[in-house]
């Protein structure tokens, strides 16, 4: 069976999907591997899914950083990832705040399960939780840093090499907020017509009453975003007082930051 290029991602509202497609767009052409079917972990049919790795294979792993960690919900299906050798570049997609330890811990969960990690990256998206913080974001500028991103890297997987790229991070990891249980409101502007329910990555929103959200929220403001209406609303205090933590000091445009193995 000949290698392919595999796009794997975890995106709620679409700026992980979008990067991962340019990215294994690129190292598909770069490398002349097919291009095989995304690995879309979005919902949990799709976590639950398995996937087989060839040694020849390469991975692109795009996630979104919550509190400077990879998303909890990724650690399983992570955890079943075999890498055999097989190259996989990690793509840490955050809010122009910081990815503090996400790409760090990506990197070593990956080497942890056996594959090359010849690059790694993080790339900025327009913030869940505030339109104001990395507005429209991925631009052009950052696709055309992700396609040059993914030359360099065709490059690097196309010579050889068992070294790992680099990365900034601590560890022990940035320490996790603990649990709470936070849901979005939903006003009387609400018409009924489904959308949070289809793109909630932990199927909570009940399908007959959108209102009603059982508990599991991961505040990833899929159903905010994606509302005709604009029906759809955190207002609590934590998200508050982040909310304006960002909007105070996360301003300023953050580029994106491509790393290599020696």
């Amino acid at each position: 069976m000949s290698a392919s290029v595999y796009a794997v991602f975890f995106s709620p509202t679409g700026s992980s999907r979008t990067m991962a497609h340019e990215l294994a767009d690129t190292l598909s052409r770069e490398l002349s591997l097919p291009r095989a079917q995304d690995r879309d972990w979005t919902f949990p049919e799709g976590r639950a899914a398995s996937l087989g790795i060839a040694a020849g294979d390469v991975l692109v792993f795009a996630f979104p950083v919550y509190a400077g960690r990879i998303p909890v919900l990724l650690h399983e299906p992570l955890s079943r990832l075999k890498g055999q050798g097989a190259s996989v570049v990690p793509l840490a997609v955050y809010g122009n705040r910081h990815y503090d330890d996400a790409l760090l811990e990506a990197v070593d969960t990956m080497l942890a399960q056996k594959f090359a990690v010849p690059a790694a990256g993080a790339f900025v998206a327009e913030h869940s939780y505030t339109r104001k913080v990395g507005t429209g974001r991925p631009d052009a500028a950052d696709m055309a840093a992700l396609s040059n991103f993914g030359r360099d890297t065709a490059r690097i997987i196309a010579r050889g090499g068992s070294a790992a790229a680099a990365v900034p991070g601590k560890r022990p990891y940035k320490a996790l907020p603990p649990p709470a249980d936070i849901r979005p409101h939903t006003s009387e502007s609400c018409t009924r017509c489904g959308l949070c329910v289809s793109v909630c990555p932990m199927r909570i929103i009940n399908e007959n009453n959108p209102a009603e959200v059982a508990q599991g929220c991961l505040r990833c403001c899929a159903c905010v975003k994606i509302c005709p209406e604009q029906a759809k609303f955190f207002d609590d205090p934590q998200t508050n007082r982040i909310i304006g933590m960002l909007e105070g000091t996360c301003l300023a445009r953050r580029e994106p930051e491509v790393f290599f193995a020696g």
